[in-house]
């Protein structure tokens, strides 16, 4: 007749279906699941981090790898109702002299001296000017020369005039109301320049020249 042991003696312990009382063996994945788990948690803060860089303002200003942003440009505001002054140019126009062939000449005999007028007139001719007939002054108590420009524009041709004739920048004039009383009215526009022969430069005259 066979004594059959305690249940948890020797030999017989350990859980129903495990005899011997040896371990379980571990389930198939019991190992795997933490670790799953674990790197699911990483991939989703790792796709957390990525949209907000992408949301983030620094991110969306900035461009794409190899492109240049375009240089910002400053623009100024008129306010409304103003009027932009316009370029004005500051070069004035000086007056040129005319060729000499183109110019008339009216020599006038201010002075006591005789054939004075002839003389000067014959003179300007020599150097090109168009010269009219010589004639007398309304009268003959000139001191001075006095060469009067017509148009304003022939100043410069004025001045050259009072230079052959040995004269100064003031003795160029434009004739008025005031200082034209020798020329006789008929005469006066006649010329582009009238020269009235003065006792300045009557002295210059040969004596007993008469042409």
């Amino acid at each position: 007749m066979s004594v059959q042991g305690p249940p948890d003696g020797p030999g017989g312990s350990g859980p129903p279906g495990n005899p011997g009382g040896s371990p379980s063996p571990t389930r198939p994945g019991a190992t795997s699941q933490p670790l799953r788990a674990a790197l699911v948690v990483v991939v989703a803060v790792a796709i957390a981090v990525g949209v907000l860089v992408r949301m983030s303002p620094a991110h969306s200003s900035a461009s794409p790898p190899g492109t240049t942003r375009p240089a910002a440009v400053s623009t100024t505001t008129v306010p409304s109702g103003t009027t932009t002054p316009a370029i004005v140019s500051t070069t004035a126009t000086s007056s040129t002299t005319r060729p000499p062939s183109t110019v008339t000449v009216l020599v006038l005999n201010g002075w006591t001296t005789r054939h004075a007028a002839l003389y000067f007139q014959k003179k300007l001719a020599g150097d090109g000017y168009d010269t009219l007939a010589p004639n007398n002054a309304l009268d003959e108590t000139n001191t001075t020369t006095s060469v009067f420009v017509v148009a304003p524009a022939d100043s410069a041709t004025g001045t050259a005039i009072a230079e052959l004739l040995g004269l100064t920048q003031s003795a160029v004039v434009v004739p008025s109301t005031t200082n034209d009383s020798a020329i006789p009215t008929t005469l006066l526009h006649q010329a582009d320049i009238v020269v009235v022969v003065g006792g300045d430069i009557s002295k210059q005259v040969p004596v007993g020249y008469n042409g």
